[in-house]
Order: C-alpha cells, then sequence, then structure tokens
C-alpha cells in the first residue's frame, strides 16, 4: 500500500481545497495506477494506491477512504469485490473501471454497487469531474446529517 501527500501544483502552489479528502486507487496495471493517481495528486487529493482486491477492502477496513476507484479485472477482484465494497461502506463512492466492459458490464457494476462506471482508456477530466461529483454530493449528504 502506498500512501502520497498531495504535490505541488505546475504553478508551485499547493492545491490545498482537497487535501483531508482520501481516494483509494486499486488497479493491478502500475502505470494505470500512477496515471489516476498523479492526475488526483495534482487536484490536492490524498492518494493511497493498492494492487488488487483484498488490499482494497483491507484498506477500506483500517484506512477509511473517502471514495475508491477501483479496477474490475484484477486478483481478487470483479463484481464480487464491488458488493464486498459496498457493504464494507454503504456510502462511500466506489467508482469502477475496465477495460473490457460493455453495456451488460456497465448495468452490472451499478447493480452490484458502482457510483460511477469508466472504461479505460479512461478520459482524465472526466474521471476528475466525477470524483468531485461524488464527493460534493457525499459531503452535503454529511452536512444535512449534522442538522438533522
Amino acid at each position: 500500500m502506498k500512501d502520497e501527500q498531495p504535490r505541488a501544483s505546475s504553478d508551485g502552489h499547493k492545491q490545498n481545497r482537497n487535501n483531508g479528502v482520501s481516494i483509494l486507487i486499486a488497479d493491478d496495471d502500475p502505470a494505470m495506477r500512477s496515471l489516476v493517481s498523479d492526475e488526483l495528486r495534482e487536484e490536492g487529493y490524498r492518494v493511497t494506491q493498492v494492487s488488487d482486491g483484498q488490499a482494497v477492502l483491507e484498506c477500506v477496513g483500517h484506512a477509511e477512504p473517502d471514495l475508491v476507484i477501483t479496477d474490475l479485472r484484477m486478483p481478487h477482484g470483479g463484481m464480487e469485490s464491488v458488493a464486498r465494497l459496498r457493504a464494507a461502506a454503504p456510502g462511500m463512492p466506489i467508482i469502477l473501471m475496465t477495460a473490457f466492459g460493455d453495456k451488460a458490464t456497465e448495468s452490472l457494476a451499478y447493480k452490484w454497487g458502482a457510483s460511477a462506471y469508466f472504461n479505460k482508456p479512461v478520459r482524465m477530466a472526466q474521471l476528475k469531474e466525477t470524483v468531485r461529483i461524488l464527493l460534493d454530493g457525499d459531503a452535503q449528504k454529511k452536512r444535512r446529517r449534522l442538522y438533522e
């Protein structure tokens, strides 16, 4: 498990708006894991990387990330892994990515508990926007619970 802090942006200023938000990235492809991690760190998120579905569940159990981005086809992965994640952290957004998807896979992903679904190659701007939307929605739910 690799935990990394936000880096300075390209203009040299640290991006602080997302520093308290942690994202867990699970993919057995180190290049993909690194690419997504770098992009999200540049947005100011704290990023942890793991390479299989078992490590995802362990990390969710003790680190409690705010959001998980996971590959579908990796060791100990699959739709069952998404369902176990959903059971372990019912309110946590889960983004599922796959290079082997179709409409049926996408439909199953939502059925098993994914919050969002992407076919690879992933458009980074779209992924970052989805992360922001899911986290903003999660923050609004938490604020509403505080005032109820």
